[in-house]
This record gives C-alpha cells, sequence and structure tokens, in this order.
C-alpha cells in the first residue's frame, strides 16, 4: 500500500483518526482499509505528527487500546481482507474464520449454492450462513476408546502423585515426616508390585 502522503500530514492522520473513533472501530468493526492505514501509521510512525508515542495515539486519536489496535492489525495481516470485510457485517471470531475461509470471495460468502453478497442489508443471512458452514466444517469427534481413556487418566494421576512425592521429599521435613513419606511410598510400591505380577505375560 503506498504510504499516505499529504502536505500536512498530520491534518489527514488526525482527521482520518477523527472519523474513525466516531464509527467503525469503535464499534468494534474495522475495515480492511482501515487496518491497512493503521499498519501504515504505525510502521511509518507518521502518529509522531499529533501524538508522542503509539499507545497515547491509540488511546486518545482512535479511543481503543494500543494491544487491541495491535490485534486488529494481526488479525488484518493474518486472514487477509475477507475476515474484515466479514466481520462488518456479522460477528465472527478469527478461529471460526479459518474454518469458512475458503467460502468468502471478492463476491461474497459461498453458502447453499449462492454467493450472498457482502452487503449490510444481507447481514442477517450473512449470519446464518456462517453459522451453519462453521457447524459444518467441525469434525465430528471419533469414539472414545475407554482402555486408552483409563491409560491416559491413570498415566496423568501416577504423574500427578511422583510430583507431589517429590514436592514433599524437597521440603525439610522431620523424622517424621520422613518416615510417612517412606511408607506411603512402601505403600505405593506393594500395590504397583501386586498389579504387576497379577498382569505378568
Amino acid at each position: 500500500m503506498k504510504p499516505i502522503s499529504t502536505i500536512d500530514q498530520a491534518f489527514d492522520v488526525g482527521a482520518w483518526a477523527g472519523r474513525r473513533q466516531a464509527f467503525a472501530l469503535v464499534a468494534g468493526r474495522c475495515t480492511a482499509a482501515d487496518a491497512d492505514i493503521l499498519y501504515e501509521i504505525r510502521e511509518q510512525q507518521l502518529f509522531l505528527h499529533i501524538e508522542k508515542n503509539w499507545e497515547d495515539f491509540c488511546v486518545k486519536r482512535i479511543g481503543l487500546s494500543r494491544s487491541y489496535v495491535d490485534r486488529i492489525i494481526r488479525k488484518s495481516k493474518e486472514l487477509g481482507p475477507g475476515y474484515s470485510k466479514l466481520n462488518c457485517f456479522t460477528r465472527i471470531r478469527p478461529a471460526e474464520y479459518r474454518l469458512i475461509a475458503g467460502a468468502v470471495t471478492e463476491d461474497g460468502l459461498a453458502y447453499g449454492g449462492e454467493v450472498i453478497p457482502l452487503e449490510p442489508e444481507n447481514a442477517p443471512k450473512l449470519t446464518q450462513a456462517v453459522e451453519a458452514l462453521c457447524h459444518d466444517s467441525i469434525p465430528e469427534a471419533g469414539p472414545v476408546d475407554p482402555v486408552q481413556h483409563a491409560f491416559d487418566k491413570a498415566e496423568k494421576a501416577v504423574k500427578s502423585a511422583i510430583a507431589e512425592f517429590q514436592r514433599l521429599q524437597a521440603m525439610k521435613l522431620d523424622d517424621e515426616g520422613r518416615l510417612k513419606l517412606v511408607i506411603a511410598l512402601e505403600n505405593c510400591r506393594n500395590q504397583v508390585d501386586l498389579i504387576h505380577m497379577s498382569t505378568e505375560l
């Protein structure tokens, strides 16, 4: 994108920021063009014409935190203009957009054998289509193997128990405490030995 080029950059940056503060950004919506301009303002440090740093520019001129504006830019760069366009008409999280990104075209959102134009009057229809596409894109969970599930739980419990014993060992235990630890470890070993002997191949 070409850098913002005006005789008075401070005026243009300030005027743009004022318009966006009153409309899209405050509402949590940001067009691809908005994100591109924010990126240029940040990378070329054009904000220095009207504020002393990027954080002050975001808070005072845009009305949003620096981290939120950075997230807008990052999402736009990562997900492309389709995300920003679609998000102008229906709320969609980045994770959801990744599921349906293939259905977003320059002409609109492809669903049900048609392409729904990204226009304000189609917002309800776009919302329904996004929900349906996201639902269809989530893979069905396979059947749970009860044996593997039991193994996973057992291994997790063993790791947790070992960690607790190690934590006790690291403590400054008195003689009684050390004796309790030894007895507990012996009991565990005896139980494990019994299981081992009863399942030998």
